[in-house]
């Protein structure tokens, strides 16, 4: 639920704008992590939701770069691609910490999506927490638990939703 003053303005003049860059909260996403992204302590189930969403995401982002985007329509491209194809497409080179715990999720979903007790999933999931000590980043993980990682996917997804619908938040009280 999102809670306090919102004051939106665009990092450009709107008239400089296409209609992919017109700034605008999408609630649509929102309201799909709390549909789709637990609040249970399983982590597996959190890592694989989490990925999904991001995932659609991306998907979001190439389709409306593209000219003819049904032509991608039955075409597999694998997570890694799409994050980097996404960085290429947007020009967002400078966002490199947010695309890191991209692959640092694409990495843990990956450990915990193919075996049941994956050996480097925990050091996986360490990663993906340590990802958050980067400068970048006001939020960091508390205890290091589901409710972190919870949140690390919530930080993660309001980012990359950042880059199809970019905004300059001025003031924004967020309780999740």
């Amino acid at each position: 639920m999102l809670c306090g003053d919102l004051d939106f303005k665009p990092a450009c003049s709107e008239s400089a704008m296409t209609d992919l860059q017109k700034p605008q909260l999408d609630l649509k996403h929102i309201e799909r992590v709390i549909q789709h992204l637990p609040g249970a302590d399983d982590m597996t189930l959190l890592a694989l939701k989490g990925h999904l969403l991001i995932e659609e995401l991306l998907d979001e982002i190439i389709w409306a770069h593209c000219k003819t985007p049904e032509a991608l329509q039955d075409v597999e491209i694998r997570f890694p691609a799409k994050v980097r194809l996404v960085q290429a497409l947007t020009g967002t080179s400078e966002l490199s910490a947010i695309w890191g715990l991209c692959e640092k999720l694409n990495s843990l979903r990956n450990s915990l999506a193919h075996k049941i007790e994956h050996p480097s999933a925990q050091k996986r999931l360490e990663a993906f927490f340590s990802a958050f000590n980067a400068p970048d980043f006001e939020w960091r993980p508390k205890n290091r638990d589901a409710e972190d990682l919870r949140s690390g996917i919530i930080f993660l997804i309001g980012a990359v939703q950042g880059v199809r619908n970019p905004l300059v938040v001025k003031r924004l009280s967020v309780a999740v």
